[in-house]
């Protein structure tokens, strides 16, 4: 039984690394590269969000619009991280008070 914990805890500890990855990978690169292009060309992000929306009918940047990841996608997988930690936290708090 203590092995079959300890597998449980292994892939629960593999499952939430690998959410707060997938959720550091869908939001902080999009965050970064805007801020750096709008310090870097003085221009406000509204505008230069506009601007990608109007150019965005064409079609090489349509499919580099239509593949953005969502922000859905990246809020279940900072959710699961959460829920995860906590699962991690919780068996240690157990395991350390039997």
């Amino acid at each position: 039984m203590v092995k079959h914990e300890s597998i449980k805890i292994k892939v629960a500890t593999i499952f939430t690394v690998l959410c707060a990855l997938m959720a550091f990978v869908s939001v902080f690169p999009q965050i970064i590269f805007s801020l750096y292009l709008s310090n870097k060309y003085n221009v406000d992000t509204a505008n230069a969000s506009a601007i990608g929306i109007i150019g965005g009918a064409d079609g090489p940047t349509a499919i580099f619009l239509s593949g953005q990841i969502s922000h859905s996608f990246t809020a279940i997988f900072v959710l699961l991280t959460i829920l995860g930690s906590l699962y991690l936290v919780i068996n240690k708090y157990k395991e350390k008070h039997n």
